[in-house]
């Protein structure tokens, strides 16, 4: 009967531990940027993605920025420089010869494959890519397989989302959602990606 009470208590206390720190492990990837060849910025974005490249861009960090997951606009037509995404960092001063699509992407281990084609493609090795501070455990889970292969370099680049508070990400509605998805989704690559 102890035992039992011992280890139900240590299991609950291993719980509360992860729960309370989940918000820290899975933003934890991130970094300062670095001078790079390319800045990304992840589809999926409410905004603060786009800012936060906008802003190592005219800090100088990059030269290029490419937008993912821009399905449903062409670069053959040109009519991806009418995606909000685009129009965004249009209006805040940014050439269009900056920016770089990638429409085909639908998912982030696709954006990573893109992403590192497009660098070999260019002889760029060095990329800044930002997202939502907790997706920044499962990018990089995806990321340092692919591009360790390939020779790249990368930095993981927070957005600065105003609502995002790693201590206590489940008193959000749309950050509880999040990072319960990027739990299960970091499960699914832990058993289809990395192998």
């Amino acid at each position: 009967m102890k035992l039992t009470l011992a280890v139900t208590g240590t299991l609950f206390l291993l719980l509360a531990i992860i729960f309370l720190n989940l918000g820290h492990w899975l933003s934890a990837p991130a970094s300062a940027p670095i001078p790079a060849d390319l800045i990304v910025s992840l589809g999926g974005d409410g905004g603060e993605r786009g800012q936060m490249a906008a802003t190592l861009y005219k800090a100088g960090y990059a030269k290029k920025i490419l937008l993912t997951g821009m399905g449903g606009c062409s670069n053959i037509t040109g009519d991806c420089y009418q995606h909000k995404r685009s129009l965004f960092l249009l209006n805040q001063g940014i050439a269009t010869k900056t920016l770089i699509f990638d429409e085909q992407a639908t998912s982030t281990h696709q954006e990573v494959i893109n992403i590192a084609a497009l660098l070999r493609a260019n002889h760029w090795v060095s990329v800044l890519i930002v997202s939502d501070p907790p997706h920044m455990l499962r990018l990089d889970y995806a990321l340092r397989p692919v591009f360790k292969k390939a020779g790249l370099h990368y930095q993981l680049i927070k957005s600065d989302a105003p609502t995002w508070h790693a201590d206590r990400w489940w008193q959000d509605e749309r950050w509880a959602q999040f990072c319960a998805m990027e739990v299960v989704k970091l499960i699914y690559y832990a058993l289809a990606y990395n192998n």
